[in-house]
């Protein structure tokens, strides 16, 4: 019997046209490779089918009891509060929790095709992402179960947010309590890898106005980049305006509580001469007595983890799209 020999860097380095040093700086060091060499290389190995010496023996256990998680801007309330749903689920599994947190392009490409080549978790869960269908094709090859959180995606299990939904029922609530002047604060989605959630929610927030016949007003709203600087200037624009709304609905419980403080400033009384709603339902919202779209934060992250452990013990069954429902809780911002 012939003994097939075992494939090494150097003949991937050969089929690649790329010498050793940069499979090896691929396999380890990514951030340091071109894109398209990056990627040249990491088609050869998957087309090979190589599997670095050091991972073989590792991949030769039953499972590594690890789930990924990619997220930007991970340390933000609503993330916390997602991973916290997840942590909850795995714990109980005895899964470890690895979080990859993005800042660029760059870093979502070389965590995905990494990943998939080197297949060092047993599922992945991608938090507000939004990828090419470069990657996506990556992640359809990938080896283990994959479930994005907020946004549909075909061939994959998801979480989905309805924002637009979530932007028209605040419209809905200020309508229903007399608000015929509204106003929308947001933080401008920047980041071509992440959901536009702002951007839907406001579109949702229109909308609704727009079919009672009112139109927004360009100087009541504000979207921009979110920076201290840039949302209290945003906010003192907005509040140094000869008529005010009667009504601001924020993208998020954060954007919500900094206006409610240059407001309280201002010397305006909420909700008397100004109703506000967040979104999110964070912790602070009941301290604040904010009202605010609650989109369950923490169970997004407990059904993805159960979405992603469910399908290791069945790999075969459909694919699941689970929308989780949307209401507002109503706190003082808007007279409850």
């Amino acid at each position: 019997m012939v003994q097939t020999k075992q494939l090494t860097i150097y003949d991937v380095a050969e089929k690649a046209g790329v010498s050793p040093t940069t499979v090896s700086r691929v396999l380890n060091t990514p951030e340091k490779v071109a894109e398209k060499k990056r990627l040249q290389v990491l088609e050869v190995i998957k087309e090979l089918n190589f599997v670095p010496k050091a991972d073989a023996v590792i991949n030769a256990r039953k499972s590594y009891k690890k789930i990924g998680v990619i997220a930007p801007f991970f340390t933000q309330p609503s993330f916390m509060e997602r991973l916290r749903g997840v942590t909850e689920v795995l714990a109980d599994e005895h899964y470890e929790l690895v979080i990859y947190s993005i800042d660029t392009s760059e870093d979502l490409t070389n965590y995905v095709s990494s990943l998939v080549v080197q297949n060092r978790v047993d599922g992945l869960i991608l938090l507000c992402v939004n990828l090419n269908d470069r990657m996506l094709e990556y992640l359809r090859k990938a080896s283990f179960p994959v479930c994005f959180v907020e946004l549909p995606v075909d061939d994959f299990d998801c979480i989905v947010v309805d924002n637009k939904r979530g932007g028209g029922m605040a419209a809905e609530y200020f309508y229903t309590h007399g608000c015929r002047n509204p106003g929308f604060i947001g933080e401008k989605s920047i980041l071509d890898y992440a959901v536009p959630a702002t951007e839907d929610r406001f579109a949702g927030f229109k909308k609704y106005f727009a079919s009672k016949g009112i139109t927004i007003q360009p100087e009541n709203v504000w979207i921009s980049e979110f920076t201290e600087n840039k949302l209290d200037e945003g906010i003192t624009g907005f509040l140094n305006q000869p008529v005010h709304p009667d009504c601001v609905f924020c993208s998020s419980d954060v954007i919500a509580a900094r206006f409610l403080y240059m407001v309280q400033q201002k010397g305006l009384n909420c909700p008397e001469k100004i109703k506000v709603i967040g979104f999110d339902d964070i912790a602070i919202s009941q301290y604040m007595g904010l009202s605010s779209i609650n989109q369950h934060l923490a169970d997004s992250g407990r059904e993805a983890a159960h979405l992603i452990l469910e399908r290791l013990k069945n790999p075969e069954r459909s694919p699941v799209a689970v929308r989780l429902p949307l209401h507002i809780a109503e706190r003082m911002t808007t007279g409850n």
